[in-house]
């Protein structure tokens, strides 16, 4: 399902230590011969605890320029920082910082150490798409993390033209996520054997009688699994179809609210009413206005078939809530953080196809090439390049908690919903440890 990690990428985060446990973090970037061993004696803090705290590997290699999270408020200056370097990082001012540590100047030295100050913690909606396999894994997975979800959203069935929709095979998880607390929500796309499909989306909404018909099959399937409500993932539409998309919001959700249903939608990123023009189907305005949530997919600004490059620029991100927040009010809105890496081949002139793959294995791939990581400051993006077996250079894209602060900054900056990303399982501990200390769940 790897492929579909453009599908309404929203809220993935997972808060794993109780309120009572939280503890800040600060950002260590590894320098040349770092050890998780001598980066544990700087900070005294046993190397074990390191590893844990961001999901290593039992081999526990390091690279250049890694992002490595430390517990604590105790930053150690490294030869290259500055106190802006160092404010920047960890999305405080310089003045926050001189102001902690009484400085009379923004003069530092390597080796002296810094309190970095923290934010109080903002509540926030946090939920998960989930594709649900086998009744053991369903349990587990929801056993193991459902307690700290607001929603969980189960992926994904497809509706056929006559307005019923394909079955998925559910093995409990519905009833499972009821009994911890989490809300379920069905999530319905438009995809076909093709991808998204623009047509089959005009086809269930462009009469009234059509439409009617859809969401009854659509309140069907909400009453019969007992689900909470429904994510619409409706991708790609014709820019046309823009007044019939949002009349189907409204009457889904004329229909579904006296039930006590909620509706969300998936959007695509767009920076004006109708910009981009093949986004123009989506009326950000008109939807926020019937829909419960929208889900800004705030992502895939460089794509597989495309050319190599950030796929969350932090500045187009920005542009998007810019235009959102002055259309729909803040706490209807939820960012969709992208916790997948794209590998581009970029030696090659043949037409070789990316990869999408989760975070985390963007870091055992980093590391098993020993790859040094680069930053990539006007996007907030970090990056790397390896060579594979046939000699191919290739260049991958991902987060890591430098990235991941600058995109939670926004949603405490912008007095956003909540905020999220694809899919449980994509789950990286070192947002996990992010998300605990800066955000609280809402249940």
């Amino acid at each position: 399902m790897i492929r579909y990690v453009c599908a309404g990428l929203v809220l993935l985060f997972i808060l794993f230590i109780s309120e009572n446990q939280i503890k800040a973090e600060v950002i260590h970037i590894t320098q040349k011969d770092d050890t998780l061993y001598n980066i544990g004696e700087r900070y005294n803090i046993p190397p074990d605890q390191l590893a844990k705290l961001n999901g290593m590997s039992k081999e526990r290699k390091l690279v250049r320029g890694q992002s490595i999270l430390v517990p604590g408020q105790a930053y150690i200056v490294q030869p290259s920082d500055t106190l802006y370097k160092i404010a920047k990082r960890h999305k405080v001012s310089v003045n926050e910082i001189m102001e902690k540590n009484d400085l009379k100047s923004t003069k530092i030295l390597k080796g002296h150490t810094l309190t970095v100050p923290k934010k109080q913690k903002t509540p926030i909606k946090v939920g998960a798409y989930f594709i649900p396999q086998d009744k053991v894994y369903n349990d587990q997975i929801i056993d193991n993390l459902g307690q700290y979800l607001t929603t969980i959203y189960l992926f994904s069935y497809t509706p056929n033209r006559d307005g019923t929709l394909s079955p998925i095979s559910l093995k409990g998880s519905v009833n499972k996520a009821w009994r911890k607390g989490v809300l379920p929500f069905a999530t319905v796309t438009n995809l076909s054997a093709t991808g998204f499909d623009p047509d089959l989306a005009h086809e269930l909404i462009r009469t009234e009688t059509k439409r009617k018909t859809f969401i009854n099959h659509l309140y069907s399937l909400l009453d019969r699994h007992d689900y909470k409500g429904v994510v619409i993932d409706f991708e790609g539409l014709h820019p046309e179809d823009r007044s019939l998309f949002s009349r189907f919001i409204k009457e889904l959700s004329d229909r579904l609210h006296p039930n006590n249903m909620k509706v969300h939608v998936a959007v695509p990123p767009m920076q004006g009413s109708s910009s981009p023009s093949y986004s123009a189907a989506f009326d950000y305005k008109t939807l926020g206005e019937h829909a419960d949530t929208l889900f800004l997919m705030t992502y895939n600004w460089h794509w597989l078939g495309g050319s190599s490059g950030p796929i969350a620029p932090i500045y187009k991100v920005k542009k998007t809530l810019e235009f959102a927040t002055s259309v729909v009010p803040r706490e209807k809105l939820m960012l969709g953080i992208p916790m997948y890496a794209y590998d581009w081949v970029v030696s090659s002139k043949e037409n070789v196809e990316g990869k999408a793959y989760s975070v985390q294995n963007a870091i055992a791939t980093y590391i098993r090439h020993e790859s040094q990581i680069y930053y990539d400051e006007q996007s907030e993006a970090p990056w790397f390049r390896y060579k594979d077996e046939q000699g191919r250079t290739h260049e991958v894209w991902f987060e890591d908690p430098r990235s991941l602060l600058a995109k939670f900054e926004l949603v405490r900056d912008y007095q956003l919903g909540g905020m999220g990303a694809w899919q449980l399982d994509f789950s990286m501990r070192q947002s996990e440890t992010l998300l605990r200390s800066e955000f609280s769940v809402l249940k």
